[in-house]
């Protein structure tokens, strides 16, 4: 299991498995009168976990550098930077985090986010140009590359997740894997993709701060369009295995972020997919996340510290999803070993 996992392993230093979500959401969902909140409820695998499961990822959080909270202060001599975590989902509890920021925004010489909305309306126009890239549109569908039982078995997932089997015959395995990573209730939220980032980035353009992109998205589509189909066939029933996100996932994801504790739900994630009763051996399963997490993650983090530190002026705004914080390879990290101070901006 080498192919796939590998390009993506490379594609995802580049964007990362957020990014896709947001363009699985972007292409395939109708919204409906629901807030994230409202819309996807369920029960907080946090607290449904064995006492000594639970005493296990306390402790492992309490081991990790700046594992909770989401608002930071880094300063280096004149220079001062707001560091935000974001989720790149619609939700009504963002307007205090708005509120928070808005001042520090007001000041900045600049903001930088991962992707700027005119990088985002960018990759939009070429996907709207290059619908290859995430769909099938030469030889044949899904239908007819997978075997009977394997095929009926992922277009019962598609259903179940909002997408017509017919729909996603014609997705590239990549891209349909991702799209079934999102449960139906996420669906349901109104401008889903409108989250905390695109929300600051509104801020910002109001007051006339300039913004900046720590990446360029369209390297995911460069890397994966370049990707034998026949490798992504093969593997697409390993790769739905491990990034399959159910209602309880997503329920709380939600509620770890707004309690500040997105490194907790990152291990309880990594706990629950070792544990799961699957045919990827165990072995295998601690390997795929240690690289997904390294590349995902931890290289991100080491490539967005010079963009960071080559952005121009003293008052700088920095929003990055909020699992780019923590550990001893996170942004915060990683900035302290550049030399920076930092302190909890307590919300």
């Amino acid at each position: 299991m080498t192919g796939l996992f590998s390009r993506l392993r490379r594609a995802q230093r580049q964007t990362g498995t957020i990014w896709l979500r947001r363009v699985a959401l972007a292409v395939g969902v109708a919204g409906a009168a629901a807030s994230a909140q409202a819309a996807c409820t369920g029960t907080d695998l946090r607290q449904d976990l064995p006492a000594a499961l639970k005493a296990e990822i306390a402790a492992e959080v309490a081991r990790t550098p700046y594992a909770k909270g989401l608002s930071w202060i880094a300063t280096r001599g004149d220079r001062r930077l707001h560091v935000i975590g974001t989720m790149h989902l619609n939700d009504p509890r963002h307007a205090p985090l708005v509120r928070h920021m808005t001042p520090a925004i007001e000041a900045a010489d600049a903001m930088l986010v991962e992707v700027t909305a005119a990088d985002k309306a960018a990759l939009e126009a070429k996907l709207g140009k290059r619908p290859e890239l995430i769909f099938i549109t030469d030889g044949p569908t899904l239908i007819d590359r997978l075997p009977p039982e394997d095929w009926a078995e992922i277009a019962d997932l598609a259903r179940a997740a909002g997408i017509p089997p017919f729909m996603a015959a014609k997705m590239r395995p990549w891209f349909l894997s991702m799209s079934l990573s999102i449960p139906n209730c996420a669906r349901r939220i109104p401008n889903v993709s409108h989250g905390l980032d695109m929300q600051l980035l509104e801020v910002a353009a109001e007051h006339g701060v300039p913004t900046l992109s720590l990446e360029d998205p369209m390297e995911i589509f460069r890397t994966l369009d370049a990707a034998p189909l026949a490798e992504q066939v093969e593997e697409l029933r390993s790769y739905l295995a491990m990034m399959r996100v159910g209602p309880d996932e997503f329920f709380t994801m939600l509620e770890s972020y707004f309690d500040g504790e997105v490194e907790a739900f990152t291990r309880v994630q990594m706990k629950q997919f070792l544990a799961a009763d699957l045919s990827i051996p165990t072995a295998e399963r601690a390997a795929q996340i240690e690289a997904l997490m390294g590349s995902l993650l931890y290289d991100r983090n080491r490539a967005w510290v010079p963009v960071i530190e080559s952005a121009p002026g003293n008052l700088l705004v920095v929003a990055v999803g909020a699992a780019h914080l923590p550990g001893e390879t996170g942004v915060l990290a990683l900035l302290e070993a550049a030399g920076y101070t930092i302190e909890e901006a307590p919300l």
